[in-house]
């Protein structure tokens, strides 16, 4: 069976994201299949699958010191510079002896963001110097991102989209797709794959005696409408929109108590950090503080044990006790909630951006509102269908359409 390599900035399970929680994935079930598999990364690490091996090569993290300063100086004079070749030298001698022996290699996101253009120059340079089948799996682009359009035709984004005739390209939506072909020359991308994100269906079946306890944590039981954003805490994903839309339905639903759980950590950065401050804000004004709940501190990918007490519960166990699945988002690369919520059984409203109106109209059932729309609005429909049950036709759509070992068995190895 033929060795394949995964690379990424970071790696599952020290670091999540939804990145991450795809590398875990088909590293999971590539394994299961019999495939020996490389993961390289900068930062993070920790799966132990069978056939998995971990390589960390620290110059690949984003936050490693030598890689801000080499990008701060590139950004800053948008011309190699003497440190920018050492670094991209320095990282080619510690990728290519782990390229040497691999059949295929899977590169995410590392051709198309500008988190460390050292690390994109130096695959870029081993994918045309090296007679091995590469994979850039292309979550999201610099390229649609308005604050970065006057610098597109500019070094160092000018490392992005690489394209030579080993490389395959794939995106997780028919959205992204377009938006990738839309691109002017050269980081138009014209044939690109679309494999879909996934979830682990049977994940999202129980509530057993740990998911008891995460609601006995959150102080919550099976007689409160429990509302989830499954969400990280940035700007784009607009929970602002959530909180007034729970304001306005505390106030219409009578003796039903209502409860917010917000499952995902903050940024790093200051515009994160503002952002967190202002949602704080915003329950203390509109007095939410019963009624919204920040878990992240208490949630990871997958439930983690201590002397066999649980320290997190996993991001399915907030799934099975939720009533309703809430996402406002402005923008979103895949909208893997929508899927999840589909395993879950659980009842899904969210907003109508391109990646949501793909999902929902490939019959996974959901409401849909406006960004646009006033909370009140919003918030008297939610309170409308709460009898409503759409669910099993969803969960029946997910597991045909959306289990990630039907998608690397019929999706992923094909490209292998």
């Amino acid at each position: 069976m033929s060795k394949v390599g995964i690379v990424h900035y970071t790696a599952p399970p020290r670091k999540i994201a939804g990145v991450e929680v795809v590398i875990d994935y088909h590293s999971r079930f590539l394994t299961r299949q019999g495939y020996d598999i490389r993961l390289i990364f900068g930062q993070g690490g920790g799966l132990n699958y069978k056939n998995l091996e971990e390589c960390e090569i620290p110059l690949l993290s984003p936050e490693n010191p030598r890689v801000q300063t080499v990008q701060k100086e590139i950004l800053e004079k948008h011309k190699k510079t003497e440190e920018f070749e050492k670094l991209k030298d320095d990282l080619k001698q510690e990728l290519k002896p782990l390229f040497s022996d691999i059949n295929s290699c899977i590169i995410h996101n590392i051709p198309s963001m500008p988190f460390n253009f050292a690390a994109t120059a130096a695959i870029n340079e081993l994918t045309d110097d090296l007679k091995k089948r590469f994979i850039f799996w292309l979550h999201d682009t610099i390229f649609v991102r308005e604050e970065w359009k006057d610098s597109f035709s500019k070094f160092p984004l000018t490392l992005l989209h690489h394209k030579n005739k080993r490389i395959t390209f794939v995106t997780p939506t028919s959205f992204r797709a377009k938006q990738f072909d839309a691109l002017k020359e050269p980081y138009k991308i014209r044939r690109i794959k679309v494999v879909p994100n996934g979830v682990s269906v049977e994940e999202y079946l129980k509530i057993d005696e740990t998911t008891k306890q995460l609601m006995g944590r959150l102080g919550l039981s099976f007689d409160d409408f429990i509302i989830i954003t499954p969400v990280r805490v940035l700007p784009r994903k607009n929970i602002e929109l959530a909180l007034n839309v729970v304001h306005e339905l505390v106030h219409i639903s009578g003796k039903k108590k209502i409860k917010l759980l917000i499952t995902g950590p903050p940024g790093n950065d200051p515009e994160s950090v503002a952002y967190e401050s202002k949602l704080r804000s915003i329950i203390k004004m509109q007095r939410l503080e019963e009624f919204v709940t920040f878990c992240h501190d208490l949630v990871s990918f997958k439930r983690e044990f201590s002397n066999n007490k649980v320290m997190k519960w996993s991001v399915a166990d907030v799934y099975n006790i939720a009533d309703l699945v809430f996402i406002p988002s402005k923008e979103e690369g895949f909208g893997l909630p929508v899927i999840e919520a589909g395993a879950a059984r659980k009842l899904i409203f969210c907003s109508r951006i391109p990646p949501f109106q793909e999902l929902i109209r490939e019959d996974i059932e959901g409401y849909m509102f406006d960004l646009n729309n006033p909370p009140m609005d919003i918030a008297f429909r939610i309170y409308r269908m709460m009898l409503e049950n759409t669910v099993d036709n969803n969960f029946d759509q997910v597991v045909e359409k959306y289990d990630w070992e039907s998608i690397v068995l019929k999706k992923l190895i094909p490209l292998l």
